[in-house]
C-alpha cells in the first residue's frame, strides 16, 4: 500500500531558499525562512531568532568556533552511528506548523515530532530531505511580491 492509497498525499520536497527578515511597522523585525518547491511556490515559516541565524550558518556552510546545539545534535546521532534521514512539515493548525523528522540508526528507525525550525537547521547540516505536505502549500504559499518586501538576514548581522 503507497501512502495515496491510505488517503495520505505524497509529500513534496522543497529547499530552503534562504532566511529572511520580515517587517512592518508597528511590530518588531521577524525571521522567515522561506522554502520552496520546484514548481516555484513559496512557503515562509517564522522562526526564532537563535533558529534563522543557526539554519542561516547551515546555508551558508559558516562553521561557528565551538558547536552549536544543532551542531551538537548532529555529532551525538553520528556517535550513535545514527543519521537524519527526512524532515517533514507535515500541518499547519492556527498559524503553528508542525513537523517530523526520522532518524534512523543500525538497529531501529524512529520519527520525532519537533519544532520546524529545529528540524530545518538539523536537515541542512545532515544534508537530509525536506518534504512539505501539499495542502500546506497551497494553504500557506506567498507570492512573488510577497518576497520582495523582506530583507536578507545578512543585513541585520553585519
Amino acid at each position: 500500500m503507497n501512502a495515496e492509497d491510505d488517503g495520505m498525499e505524497v509529500p513534496i520536497p522543497v529547499r530552503v531558499k534562504g532566511v529572511y527578515i520580515a517587517e512592518s511597522a508597528g511590530s518588531s523585525p521577524a525571521p522567515v525562512v522561506l522554502l520552496e518547491d520546484e514548481a516555484a511556490r513559496i512557503v515562509p515559516i517564522f522562526v526564532g531568532l537563535s533558529e534563522a541565524i543557526s539554519i542561516h550558518h547551515a546555508l551558508s556552510g559558516e562553521l561557528s568556533p565551538r558547536p552549536m546545539t544543532h551542531d551538537l545534535f548532529i555529532s551525538v546521532l553520528e556517535s550513535f552511528s545514527a543519521s537524519i534521514t527526512n524532515v517533514l512539515i507535515d500541518d499547519l493548525d492556527g498559524g503553528i506548523y508542525y513537523a517530523r523528522m526520522t532518524i534512523k540508526s543500525d538497529s531501529r528507525q524512529s520519527e520525532i515530532d519537533a519544532r520546524p525550525s529545529d528540524c530545518l537547521a538539523l536537515a541542512l547540516r545532515a544534508k537530509a530531505p525536506i518534504e512539505i505536505r501539499e495542502k500546506i502549500i497551497s494553504e500557506a504559499s506567498i507570492g512573488k511580491g510577497d518576497v520582495e518586501k523582506l530583507t536578507s538576514i545578512d543585513n541585520f548581522l553585519r
